[in-house]
């Protein structure tokens, strides 16, 4: 496989990251940025199929039917970023390359975490992030892992790569903030949006949290968040609402995608027309993959109503199941808020 190697400096990254969303800029800084951003961000994936490996190896281990997969950052995410958050720099964002591990509860999600702290590989756990017992501010949980690259290939020397590690019902939560944030247009996950939502979200989080036996988050101790809950439900009609984000929607893939071959697939979702189209790539055409995701999003870069992400999955199924929020499912999030009111 031909793996697509980092061309420039860090502090060149640095500088193509401030062309892109800096003001006073020039269109040919911005023309000669954009090639050294694409660059960037490709040659993350190497370093990210070697963790993605070490995750598995570790998760499957603990529970067998673990879901382990991994992406890039889309663009505009990465835009976002840079814009949202002062001194975020392009060279030493972490999350560009991302591998995620979904356990059946906290207590699995426990159990990986320290066998990935415990276990023998060259590359360095750079940062952790135990969003379980200090969720964020959105009602995030989760335990996110940033190592750096260290291995054989000198070239990828010190590229980061995030693991985030999520319960099934922590896994339900997010991927519900991302389908409700799609739909809405509105940046639910980074906590800016509509404040009804963004409350909603933070009540039903500690809800979640207790169904898992967790810490809830101490600024909500002592507080009735089962009737605030249900009061947001009622101001937000929310059965209705995500009743309708669950649309049907059309898939369209190749028969080796439909056939479940492990492999990179682009996602390609159509607000307007509310489809999922689906390209199917194999192992060994990552560059294509590459290539082809990079030239959608610029064409699409002008446009909100088109979303795109490149994802690796071992089959059609898992990638289903690992990025719901593509297919518009909020169905496993429905189920526990109805758990959640029934025991309250």
């Amino acid at each position: 496989m031909q793996w697509i190697e980092p061309e420039h400096s860090k502090e060149r990254v640095k500088k193509a990251g401030k062309y892109l969303v800096g003001p006073g800029v020039t269109v040919q800084q911005v023309r000669e940025a954009i090639p050294v951003f694409f660059n960037w961000r490709s040659a993350h994936a190497f370093p990210m199929q070697i963790m993605l490996d070490l995750l598995r190896k570790n998760a499957i281990r603990i529970d067998r039917n673990a879901l382990v997969v991994q992406r890039l950052k889309r663009v505009n995410s990465i835009l976002n970023k840079l814009i949202r958050e002062e001194g975020m720099s392009l060279s030493r964002m972490e999350d560009i390359a991302g591998c995620r591990a979904v356990l059946d509860n906290t207590r699995d999600v426990r159990k990986l975490y320290i066998n990935l702290k415990n276990s023998r590989t060259k590359n360095i756990l750079y940062r952790e992030r135990d969003y379980i017992l200090n969720p964020k501010e959105s009602g995030y949980r989760g335990i996110h892992l940033v190592y750096k690259y260290n291995g054989q290939k000198d070239k990828y020397r010190g590229l980061l790569v995030e693991l985030q590690l999520r319960s099934k019902i922590q896994h339900a939560w997010a991927t519900a903030v991302e389908v409700v944030g799609t739909f809405t247009k509105q940046a639910l996950k980074a906590s800016y949006g509509e404040p009804i939502w963004l409350e909603f979200f933070k009540l039903a989080s500690v809800e979640f949290a207790k169904l898992e036996g967790c810490k809830i988050d101490e600024r909500y101790e002592g507080l009735d968040t089962l009737s605030k809950l249900k009061e947001c439900m009622s101001i937000l009609d929310i059965d209705r609402r995500l009743r309708a984000f669950n649309v049907a929607v059309k898939t369209i893939s190749s028969r080796a995608g439909e056939k479940g071959g492990a492999g990179y697939y682009i996602l390609f979702l159509d607000l307007e027309k509310r489809v999922i189209k689906l390209r199917a790539f194999d192992k060994s055409r990552l560059e294509e993959a590459t290539n082809t995701y990079n030239e959608e999003e610029q064409k699409y870069s002008d446009d909100d109503t088109k979303d795109l992400v490149l994802v690796s999955a071992n089959s059609l199924r898992e990638l289903r199941r690992a990025y719901p929020n593509y297919f518009s499912d909020t169905n496993i999030f429905s189920k526990h808020l109805d758990e959640v009111i029934a025991k309250g």
